[in-house]
């Protein structure tokens, strides 16, 4: 390759056409659509899908990469490069009011929650992501309660979407070859949450606490929500990661506005 991946970045570039064709087959390209690429590095998934979308935007943070972009399709309308970091910019610019994107990548490890949530955080504008992650993350974001992966990533993709690993990727398609095995993941994003929750803000910080101290059961955890159980409460006797989502929503709406008008 011509140019050198940076550690410093996180890059680990795709280099099997094969898996690159899988990947393009679940983001399954329309000419309606419009997609978000987060970091397409030297383009290989870019090639197959400017073809057949109506827009298609590149974020990419390295200079060298996104000048290499803008170089190949400054003649293509349909098709915006911006060197910019994924995390700092405003997607609402990117994607207008009323617009539903697909969002896809193969995004550096490290970053991967974050990416993740930012996306949750915009899901009125995103009709699916679609995402390499590492292998162990994406049993992360799938799992199931009474289990240790069980958590805030899965709790919060699973409210919000049906979430599923579409296919295994092996650490030998990439260069550099990553320590890791990867998994592509797709949410589907809902309209709204999975179940009526009242104070959104609320919930994601309840979770973040509760999974803060995921050992201790939940009246021993926080003194707001020991207020608001009874010792003989099911729920109260239970460790957070025993918790179903619905369990949790209803904690969060019972707490957030009061058992009385729950």
């Amino acid at each position: 390759m011509a140019l050198k991946p940076k550690k410093s970045l996180g890059q680990n570039f795709l280099c099997d056409e094969n898996i690159v064709r899988k990947i393009v087959h679940v983001i399954s390209p329309e000419e309606q659509d419009q997609i978000l690429e987060i970091g397409p590095g030297y383009g290989v998934l870019t090639k197959y899908l400017i073809e057949k979308v109506a827009q298609y935007v590149a974020v990419e943070l390295d200079h060298a990469l996104s000048e290499r972009l803008q170089k190949d399709y400054s003649d293509n309308p349909r098709v915006r490069i911006i060197e910019d970091d994924i995390l700092e910019i405003d997607w609402i610019q990117l994607f207008g009011l009323n617009d539903r994107w697909k969002v896809v990548g193969n995004i550096p490890y490290h970053l991967t929650s974050e990416i993740i949530f930012k996306a949750i955080s915009y899901r009125n504008h995103i009709s699916e992501l679609i995402l390499m992650v590492q292998k162990e993350v994406a049993h992360r974001i799938t799992a199931e309660p009474n289990s240790r992966d069980y958590g805030i990533l899965a709790i919060m993709s699973q409210l919000y979407s049906d979430v599923k690993i579409q296919f295994p990727v092996s650490r030998n398609v990439f260069y550099p070859k990553p320590k890791v095995d990867s998994a592509v993941v797709a949410w589907k994003f809902f309209s709204g949450p999975r179940y009526e929750l009242f104070d959104e803000e609320f919930f994601r910080k309840l979770v973040r606490a509760l999974f803060n101290q995921r050992r201790k059961i939940i009246r021993n955890s926080l003194k707001l929500i020991n207020e608001h159980l009874n010792v003989d409460d099911p729920v109260a006797n239970k460790r957070p990661e025993q918790l179903s989502i619905q369990e949790l929503v209803t904690l969060s709406n019972r707490i957030a506005y009061g058992t009385e008008r729950y």
